[in-house]
């Protein structure tokens, strides 16, 4: 070790020493979030209580700079010159040179708001973040706003009215983010109503401004600038800051969110950097430059001022205090009947309520969202006019509980609408837990693919109008694998892959057993009750070919939660598709969100995983994949920049997954299928053509008088229609 370094070694613990010493047992990561900082006369006359934290550490930066003199006074002989400055001030100087503090430590006036720990975090992330002036901002770029595209929202749209509306299960918090969030009541929230800085334009391949007016990609084609709409606020009134994104990675890299997807998918390694130039105008670097990288990085703003700064407290503190949203729609503490329902209230001074691509949208002053936890029971409040809407995709609603011919229909008082959309289906499968025994054997997870007869429920069930999923990424053109099929239901191939697994034996109830007497038997849980009859087509088909179902049907809460924790065999269950020009694997199929070891170090010389791994929990890898060679594969696909390698790329994985048999397709179906009162109205074209479900684009409007009208004269036993009101839009039908 040279002296210089040994300078460095014996000052840097000494500066941090010393530093500990006057902040005390003080930790930051605990603190409760300031709502204000305080002012002048407030620090001043604190001198009995507790000691100011800058104040500290401005003396032990002086303390620490007198030691090093003194200590290059006494390794003077050797000839070694140090300046005290150099050592103490580097840091500074270095993050001075980011805009974020000027040379004397003073943050940048676009920060000057924020708090002592979230500046640290700034400025120990440099690298990430920075400020620069607005004429550092390129000349040359090409600014975009949507202006070319048409709106897709009705000039017929009415405000007004309550919409009602059901979920099964009463969510367990009111945060978006974290343990318990990703229920089914989060899109009422997040999904559909939270605006971004762009939005993907459902009708064709472009976008429309949100938070931002303007957007345009550099030449780098990684990096995005914008340009913030003046008029952008929150619901407490708030006006949305260039600062919000700073503080938006901030919060998604923090630990006490306890939310290890956030934390990675907006980690450093992908988004970049974060530079602020002005008040309005911002931009964000991704990674690569990606064909769809304005999407990519079109996040939301997250508001510093509700937050503040993060620590222990974070998920009780904000359990049931929704944070302030740019969206129409507000969930207050006030409106939440504990266990029975939410009502979300419109903003009345809502900021993009005149604003084009937001207009005539999210009509309705009010929505309710009750919890009705059966299906069935659901329906039957559907048709006494307390629910507004139902979805029909199940062949016996639409058949049977509301076929054509029902007094409501054949009246008019009810519609029934076929939707012919496109979008990547909702991924509807059998996930297949690879490490819970006997599954972590591929024979047995070969053989569970066989023994599964979707094509008898596609038949019986959905009466042929579904048809069976064949990858994991249907529904993405030219990125779809355009030969592989799904595994056919074959009692023979079943069998044969069984005995491969050492279950050659059947028991006297036709049920396999292995050479010691353990019967081949598997549970497949699932939270949603509608598709009991689903699970028990397969269950009674799989014993044909020797294997024993048994079904655990839980609340969907439960259900996730059991998932997430991997505590399960096999679950049935689907997630929503994002409609994007590739589709994803790391999330459901990397090994780094099966396990909490990084990357190769779970995986011996051979491949093959070590012993004792830690399971990570609470990630979207269902499956516990773990696939040495598919972990590279992946890496490289997220890497990629050319579409027509990316295209290859998620060709070669869709057959990896397929052969390593943890996922077992279900069904899709190219279009929506939904009963809704004739007083809850439509566009003409009824919808967007990538609509994935009849809220999602809050198109609809409630018409007040016609649901007087309808009341009446269900009163009087009179119709409103001549005929039958069902409806079929085949506009964006794939031919």
């Amino acid at each position: 070790m040279n002296d210089m370094k040994k300078i460095k070694f014996f000052v840097s613990p000494l500066v941090a020493c010393i530093t500990l010493f006057f902040l005390g047992c003080e930790e930051p990561k605990l603190k409760q979030p300031r709502e204000t900082k305080p002012d002048q006369s407030q620090e001043t006359s604190n001198s009995s209580g507790k000691v100011d934290r800058e104040f500290t550490r401005e003396l032990a930066r002086e303390f620490a700079a007198e030691f090093v003199k003194e200590f290059a006074k006494q390794i003077n002989h050797k000839g070694i010159s140090l300046d005290a400055n150099q050592s103490t001030g580097a840091f500074k100087n270095s993050v001075s040179k980011t805009g974020l503090v000027d040379p004397g430590g003073k943050p940048h006036p676009l920060l000057s708001h924020c708090s002592e720990d979230v500046l640290e975090f700034y400025q120990k992330n440099a690298d990430c973040f920075s400020i620069l002036s607005p004429e550092e901002i390129p000349n040359d770029l090409e600014w975009q706003d949507g202006s070319s595209e048409k709106e897709f929202s009705s000039t017929n749209a009415k405000r007004g009215g309550t919409f009602h509306a059901y979920m099964r299960d009463f969510p367990r918090t009111l945060r978006t983010i974290g343990p318990d969030a990703n229920g089914g009541f989060r899109s009422y929230l997040l999904d559909n109503n939270v605006i971004g800085l762009t939005h993907a334009h459902p009708n064709s391949d472009g976008y429309y401004p949100g938070t931002a007016n303007e957007w345009a990609v550099g030449n780098d084609g990684r990096t995005v600038y914008f340009r913030l709409d003046s008029n952008a606020r929150f619901s407490d009134g708030k006006r949305v800051r260039a600062s919000d994104y700073f503080f938006f990675f901030y919060f998604m890299r923090s630990k006490h969110i306890q939310a290890p997807w956030y934390n990675d998918f907006y980690g450093k390694d992908k988004f970049q950097k974060v530079t602020l130039y002005d008040e309005q105008t911002l931009s964000i670097t991704f990674y690569k430059a990606k064909p769809d990288v304005v999407e990519r990085v079109s996040i939301r703003p997250k508001p510093e001022h509700f937050y503040s700064e993060l620590g222990g407290e974070y998920l009780t503190k904000y359990q049931w205090k929704p944070e302030p949203t740019t969206g129409a729609y507000v969930a207050l503490p006030e409106n939440v009947d504990k266990g029975k329902s939410v009502t979300l209230v419109r903003q009345n001074n809502w900021w993009a309520n005149d604003k084009r691509f937001f207009r005539n949208r999210f009509n309705p002053d009010q929505v309710k969202v009750s919890v009705i936890r059966d299906n069935d029971k659901a329906f039957e409040i559907f048709l006494k006019g307390q629910i507004d809407a139902f979805g029909l995709a199940k062949t016996e609603f639409w058949y049977e509980k509301l076929a054509n011919d029902h007094s409501l229909v054949k009246n008019g008082y009810l519609t029934k609408v076929t939707f012919f959309n496109q979008a990547p289906p909702p991924s509807y499968a059998l996930r297949i837990n690879s490490q819970k025994a006997p599954l972590d054997n591929l024979d047995i997870r070969v053989g569970f693919h066989h023994a599964m007869n979707f094509e008898l429920v596609l038949e019986r069930i959905f009466r042929g109008d579904f048809v069976r999923m064949n990858t994991v990424a249907d529904g993405f053109g030219e990125r779809s694998h355009p030969s592989l099929k799904a595994r056919e239901f074959s009692v023979d191939k079943a069998v044969e892959s069984f005995a491969r697994a050492g279950y050659s034996k059947r028991g006297k109830d036709g049920i396999l057993i292995n050479g010691r007497g353990e019967k081949l038997s598997i549970e497949i849980m699932t939270g949603y009750k509608h598709f009991e009859d689903v699970l028990v087509v397969l269950k009674e088909e799989a014993k044909k070919a020797g294997l024993e179902i048994k079904l655990k049907v839980l609340e969907q809460t439960a259900a996730w939660k059991m998932a997430n924790e991997k505590n399960h065999q096999v679950i049935f269950s689907a997630f929503g598709t994002f409609v994007e020009l590739f589709p994803r694997f790391w999330e459901p199929f990397h090994s780094d969100n099966a396990y909490q070891e990084k990357g190769d170090l779970k995986y011996l010389e051979n491949g093959d995983l070590k012993a004792g791994l830690t399971t990570k929990t609470s990630t979207n890898n269902f499956t516990q994949t773990a696939v040495r060679e598919l972990d590279h594969l992946i890496n490289q696909y997220r890497e990629e920049e050319d579409l027509i390698q990316i295209t290859k790329m998620a060709h070669r994985l869709s057959k990896i997954i397929h052969d390593h048999a943890v996922w077992v397709p279900a069904w899709k179906k190219p279009w929506l299928r939904v009963g809704h009162w004739s007083w809850l109205q439509f566009p003409d074209d009824w919808g967007p053509k990538e609509s994935t479900d009849y809220e999602e684009f809050q198109v609809f409007w409630i018409d007040t008088q016609e649901k007087k009208k309808i009341l009446n004269a269900m009163e009087k036993g009179e119709p409103v229609s001549s005929q039958p009101t069902v409806r079929e839009y085949k506009k964006y039908e794939s031919k």
